[in-house]
C-alpha cells in the first residue's frame, strides 16, 4: 500500500485498508499488520491507524483476537456483517423503532402483494415452515420471534425482487427488534400467528389484493395494540 499524503488521515487509512480487503490483498482470515507497521507503511500516526481500525471493526470488516494468536483479522464480508451494526445503532433510538412500524406498513404490504403473484412452490413451503416454527415456539412458551422473522423474510424472498431483498437485509436487525417489541405484548403472539395464516392463504391462492389487505390489517393491529399498551411511551414521560 502506498503512503498517504492528504488530510483527514484516519478516513484515508480506512479507505486504503478497506480497498485492500475488497480487492483481495487481505483475504478473510488474514491477519493485518500491527498498528506500528501499518503506520509506517502508510506514513501516518498510529492514532490515525487506530481510529481507522476501530471504524472498520464497527463496520464488520475486521475483528480483534486476544491471546496467543492475538491481532486484527479480516472477517468474511457479508451484507449482514456490514449493515447490521448500522441497524443496531439506529435501533437504540426510541423514535426510530416507532417510525419503523410505519416503514413496515408501506413496504411489507407490497411484499405480500407481489409475493402472491410471484410465489413458487418452494416459497410457499418456506412460508408454511415459518408458521410451523412459530407455532412450536409458542407451544414452548416463547413469543415466536424466530418464526415471525422467518415468516416475513420468506415473503420478501417470494417476491424474487433483488432490491426488496437488499432493503430487507439493510434493516434486518431493526425489523427484528421492532417485531420483538410488539410480540412482547400479552396476547400479541397468538394474534400474529392467526394473522400470518390468513396472509399465507391469500399468497397461496395468488390473491394479490387479499394478501396486501391481510398484511396491512396485521401490521395496523399490531401497531395499535402496541400504542394502546403504551409500549412506545418514553420512559421519562
Amino acid at each position: 500500500m502506498k503512503p498517504i499524503k492528504r488530510s483527514r488521515l484516519s478516513e484515508q487509512v480506512l479507505d486504503r485498508i478497506k480497498t485492500a480487503i475488497k480487492n483481495g490483498t487481505y483475504k478473510p482470515g488474514d491477519q493485518l499488520p500491527n498498528e506500528r507497521d501499518l503506520a509506517e507503511q502508510l506514513q501516518v500516526s498510529r492514532a490515525s491507524v487506530r481510529e481507522a481500525l476501530r471504524t472498520l471493526g464497527n463496520m464488520g470488516f475486521i475483528e480483534s483476537h486476544v491471546g496467543v494468536n492475538g491481532g486484527t483479522y479480516v472477517k468474511e464480508i457479508t451484507i449482514d456483517g456490514i449493515i447490521d451494526p448500522v441497524s443496531d445503532m439506529l435501533g437504540s433510538e426510541h423514535q426510530v423503532i416507532l417510525e419503523m412500524l410505519d416503514f413496515r406498513l408501506v413496504i411489507e404490504t407490497e411484499y405480500a402483494r407481489i409475493a402472491a403473484e410471484q410465489r413458487r412452490t418452494e416459497d410457499l413451503e418456506k412460508i408454511r415452515a415459518s408458521l410451523e416454527q412459530m407455532e412450536q415456539e409458542l407451544d414452548s412458551g416463547e413469543i415466536g420471534l424466530g418464526g415471525d422473522n422467518a415468516f416475513h423474510e420468506a415473503i420478501a424472498l417470494a417476491t424474487h425482487n433483488s432490491v426488496f431483498l437488499k432493503m430487507l437485509l439493510v434493516s434486518k436487525g431493526l425489523l427484528s427488534r421492532t417485531r420483538e417489541t410488539t410480540l412482547s405484548i400479552t396476547g400479541q403472539p397468538k394474534m400474529s400467528l392467526e394473522d400470518h395464516w390468513k396472509i399465507y392463504r391469500a399468497i397461496e391462492a395468488g390473491n394479490l389484493d387479499e394478501a396486501a389487505t391481510q398484511m396491512r390489517t396485521h401490521l395496523v393491529k399490531a401497531q395499535k395494540n402496541a400504542e394502546d399498551q403504551g409500549v412506545f411511551k418514553n420512559d421519562s414521560a
